[in-house]
Parts: structure tokens; sequence; C-alpha cells
């Protein structure tokens, strides 16, 4: 269990972060605690614990801390009874919860494509002809459309859903910060959507 920061460490943690686009420390320093915010909110709310569904939603509480240039830490304002911990606490639980309201479009995408995805790797027993080859459709249109991202991007794409390669394992292959892959991720899955749009 990690240790609980200073005033002072939190400060320091979160201007890397913001200012250097440094943010390995926070990432590590706060991972497991988004991760059973994000199971308790699931727990709470009486939704089913599949081990998938919480990671992805707990990945997607960093795209939303570190997208738009760490738009919602720079919305954290010490003080007020609340610490950094708290604001991301309070963060993971909006995440999920959206989540569970089916609102958030990175997990509803994501979902997607993994479903996509297995499909081509499993070959799931459809039962009409009809319906697998439209899904096979489908799947060549976002192969089509991953061809056209730009390099990085198709290339954490293509790692983290072909080769089921994790964010942060994509972020040490590639010698990024977590927070970066986490955008990277999100904006290809956004770009895709909008290819794919019919």
């Amino acid at each position: 269990m990690k240790k609980k920061l200073t005033p002072e460490e939190e400060r320091e943690i979160l201007n890397e972060c913001i200012h250097n686009k440094k943010c390995e420390k926070l990432t590590r320093q706060y991972w497991n605690l988004v991760y059973k915010t994000v199971q308790k909110t699931f727990i709470y709310k009486n939704a089913p614990l599949v081990r998938e569904e919480i990671e992805e939603v707990h990945q997607d509480v960093f795209v939303q801390l570190f997208d738009d240039d760490c738009r919602r830490l720079r919305q954290y304002r010490e003080g007020g009874g609340r610490n950094l911990a708290g604001w991301v606490v309070l963060i993971a639980n909006r995440t999920a919860l959206n989540h569970l309201r089916g609102k958030d479009p990175h997990s509803i995408l994501g979902r997607q494509y993994l479903i996509l995805f297995e499909e081509m790797k499993e070959e799931l027993d459809i039962k009409k002809e009809t319906d697998r080859l439209e899904a096979r459709q489908k799947l060549l249109k976002i192969l089509e459309a991953a061809d056209l991202l730009p390099t990085l991007e198709r290339l954490v794409f293509k790692l983290h859903f072909f080769h089921e390669l994790s964010l942060p394992e994509i972020a040490s292959q590639l010698n990024r910060e977590v927070g970066n892959i986490y955008t990277i991720k999100s904006r290809a899955v956004k770009r895709l959507k909008e290819l794919t749009a019919e």
C-alpha cells in the first residue's frame, strides 16, 4: 500500500505531470487506489465484477486525467477539504458511474473493438452466415481505418488490441510515459470512430 503523500509531495508530482508531462509517479502513486475505487463503484451499483471491464474503466480513468493536456488534473484545487488523492478518487468514481450508465465513449467503443477482434481471433460460433459476414465487414472496415492512423497511434492501437499488451507494458516498450500512451490510445479510438462512422 502506498504511503499517503504530504501536500508538498502531491504538489510536486502534480506539477511534474502537468508542466513536464512526466506522469509516471502520479500513475504509480494512484494506480491501486483508482482500481479499488472503480471496483467499489461497481459493487455499490451491483454491477457484475468482470475483471476486463474493471481494468478497461481503470485505464479510462487515467485517460480522463491525462487527456486534453491534463485538463482534469489542472482543475484540481488544493484545499477545500480534498487532497489530490480525493480528487483522483472523485474522477475514478465519476468515470466508473458514466461507464455503468453507458455514457463513456471510450469504454463503449473499446468494448466494440475488442468484441470484433475476439470474433476474428476465435471465430465465434455465429449461427447466421449473414451475421458472420457483417461482423467480418465491420472488422475489415476497422482494420482498413487503422492503417490510416498516424504511425504512433497505429502502433499503440495494434499492440493493445492485437497483441493484448496493457498500456503500461506499451509505455515501457516504447520508453514513454504511461499517461502519454493513454492519450495516444484515446486519440486512436476516437479517430477510428470518426473514420468508421456510417
